[in-house]
């Protein structure tokens, strides 16, 4: 997939799931779920990167890790969050879907464009006699005079 689908945020559940953080690590986890997001659903298990992305220490981090840690799936090197994982899956299912009726619809739009065009040209008997004009060229009079 080219382009990362838009993430759903649900700010009421967030606010209640979160109620016993502080301020500093409700900004953390939410930080580190747009990082997961970005990465399809889960970063790795490496403390100094994710301090890095967080842009604390890497002592901060750990403690903060502890706090979280109820929250994140902490799994085989990487993290991730189970809502998250689910409404990825799901965005990606449904931008793909998107993508592909937007590719019918697209062609569709192509060919009624193409058959309408061809019925025009075929209904204007003076078309195929007509030679084309450069930009900016003024036409005849009775070019103007013989369309319908």
């Amino acid at each position: 997939m080219s382009k990362i689908p838009m993430q759903p945020w649900y700010p009421d559940a967030h606010i209640a799931d979160t109620a016993n953080l502080t301020l500093e690590e409700q900004g953390a986890y939410r930080l580190l779920m747009d990082h997961m997001w970005r990465k399809q659903g889960a970063i790795r298990n490496d403390d100094k990167e994710i301090a890095r992305m967080l842009r604390i220490s890497l002592k901060r981090w750990q403690k903060i890790k502890g706090r979280l840690a109820e929250y994140l799936i902490i799994d085989l090197g990487i993290i991730s969050q189970k809502r998250l994982q689910r409404d990825y899956q799901r965005a990606c299912e449904i931008s793909k879907k998107n993508a592909e009726n937007g590719k019918v619809g697209g062609r569709k739009t192509a060919e009624m464009f193409k058959t309408n065009q061809a019925t025009a040209l075929a209904g204007n008997g003076d078309f195929a006699t007509t030679a084309p004009r450069a930009p900016g060229q003024a036409r005849h009079i009775s070019e103007v005079l013989n369309q319908p």
